[in-house]
């Protein structure tokens, strides 16, 4: 049975942790919107993570008890799907949007309308992904890549632009 993680629970928590005060005060110079959502997106999204490794925190505790016990048993099956769950949600090769997400689905030429929430024809111009640069996001651009480069967990902040426009 799993007794251990593949993951280190305590070291990740504290870092989330660390990363939500950190977004949460670059957030009182943010001067537009857009780094305004961008900023309360990756608090939101953090504080996710920060309940699931506590959740995980709470699973290593209890393999420490009796192997005999059901709460040792369940412990073990808890700390497996925790493990799944960060791995296969949050350790993705594509990053986490914060702001758009560019869905296109190539075999039937539709692209998703976050406005509309339906999926609807491409045009004559397809649309792409333009990245928020860190002036732009007042600063979370960098945060953003120091929370990949120390935990792994990768995140976006990009707008869909049409054409040549953007």
């Amino acid at each position: 049975m799993l007794t251990t993680s593949n993951f280190d629970y305590f070291s990740l928590f504290t870092r989330f942790c660390g990363f939500k005060i950190l977004v949460r005060a670059n957030r009182l110079g943010c001067d537009n919107d857009l780094a305004r959502c961008a900023h309360d997106r990756l608090v939101a999204k953090l504080g996710e993570l920060i309940g699931l490794m506590g959740d995980g925190l709470r699973a290593e505790q209890d393999t420490a008890l009796d192997e005999a016990t059901s709460r040792y048993r369940a412990a073990c099956e808890d700390l497996y799907w925790i493990d799944e769950e960060f791995s296969s949600r949050w350790l993705t090769e594509r990053p986490h949007p914060l702001l758009d997400e560019l869905r296109i689905d190539f075999a039937t030429r539709e692209i998703f309308d976050e406005r509309s929430r339906r999926w609807r024809p491409l045009g004559e111009t397809e649309p792409s992904l333009r990245d928020i640069g860190d002036h732009e996001l007042c600063g979370l651009r960098r945060i953003i890549d120091d929370i990949a480069a120390e935990t792994g967990v990768d995140f976006s902040a990009g707008r869909i632009v049409y054409g040549s426009s953007g």
